[in-house]
């Protein structure tokens, strides 16, 4: 009996009693070992937990399996079809692969709970970061977060580095553009005022009105977050008899709803209507009139968010950093002079 008490005293711990301490099978401890198939975060650490409680240490693999680096990094994206997006993915993926780093691209559709598993499953390929432009203006709360950059959206939060645009003077300077050109009833057509991104983008409108003496004229227009919604929102507005004489669109989603709107009335454009649109994408030179817009500065963007991550998987442990980029006014044809209407 002490003989055998003593051999198993000194027996090493076995891929077996790690299951058993986990409630799982030999197979799943394996899976978490090796990384050779996908287990869900919470079954992931219900394993590491049992390896540290009993000691399981092949070639001390469990006490490093947290830091094993895998090379790729997550991106996380509220709408893969904005052009914005889009342009920001392409071009973190191809700093990425200059820095010897492959991509893991998910969207949460404006959705904090898709949102919310996008990342448990990113976190669970064993992402090394990730760059989130979340779909609020807070992240989820997800445990255990790698090395992790916020861009575009809530740029508030402290314990990341937020990269963004400086919306409020973008939009300041838009609206300055359709004032200067003797515009003064300017509708600001977004897609929701949930965001701060967007809030800060009014405040920049409004605070161009009141310097031009038009505090209390504003026109606010909110269709939500679908070309369909902006499109019947901008519709309404502009069907009234007092329509507005210049149309700001502070997204992309919503440039695209006010171009399509204008053209189901059959107004001049920009003869009835100017328009000035927000980001840059190949269909505003497509067709006549090339759209103004006030562009965000997507390349830096990328850049700024891909360096600051690379210091923080190389070992930086600073953090909390606000960048605010200045955008750039594009003018082109789709703003002129207001003309009285007779």
């Amino acid at each position: 009996m002490l003989a055998a008490a003593d051999r198993r005293r000194h027996t090493a711990p076995t891929i077996r009693d790690v299951a058993a301490r986990a409630g799982v099978s030999p197979a799943t401890v394996s899976n978490v070992l090796s990384g050779t198939r996908q287990v869900g975060e919470p079954l992931r650490r219900q394993v590491l937990e049992a390896i540290e409680a009993i000691g399981y240490r092949p070639n001390h693999l469990a006490a490093s399996l947290r830091r094993q680096r895998t090379r790729t990094v997550g991106i996380v994206v509220p709408d893969i079809t904005n052009v914005f997006f889009s342009a920001l993915v392409d071009r973190l993926d191809g700093l990425a692969a200059a820095d010897g780093y492959q991509i893991l691209l998910v969207s949460s559709s404006e959705d904090p709970a898709r949102e919310a598993a996008r990342i448990q499953a990113l976190l669970a390929r064993r992402v090394d970061g990730l760059i989130i432009a979340p779909a609020r203006d807070a992240l989820p709360a997800v445990d255990d977060l790698p090395p992790t950059v916020v861009v575009d959206r809530a740029l508030g939060l402290d314990r990341f580095d937020t990269i963004g645009a400086d919306n409020e003077a973008a939009a300041h300077a838009g609206a300055r553009h359709l004032l200067d050109l003797g515009h003064r009833d300017i509708a600001l057509i977004a897609t929701t005022g949930h965001l701060a991104n967007i809030r800060d983008r009014i405040a920049g409108y409004r605070r161009a009105l009141a310097e031009a003496g038009c505090a209390g004229r504003e026109r606010l227009v909110f269709g939500g977050l679908t070309v369909e919604g902006s499109r019947a929102a901008i519709e309404r507005e502009i069907a009234r008899p007092d329509r507005p004489t210049a149309l700001f669109a502070v997204t992309s989603v919503a440039t695209l709803a006010a171009i399509q709107a204008i053209r189901a009335l059959d107004l001049a454009f920009p003869g009835e209507v100017s328009l000035l649109g927000f980001d840059e994408s190949d269909w505003m030179t497509a067709l006549r009139p090339y759209v103004s817009t006030v562009c965000q500065p997507v390349e830096t963007m990328a850049a700024e968010a891909w360096r600051r991550l690379a210091a923080r998987l190389a070992g930086s442990q600073e953090a909390g950093a606000r960048v605010r980029l200045p955008c750039t006014l594009r003018i082109r044809e789709s703003t002129q002079p207001h003309r009285p209407r007779h």
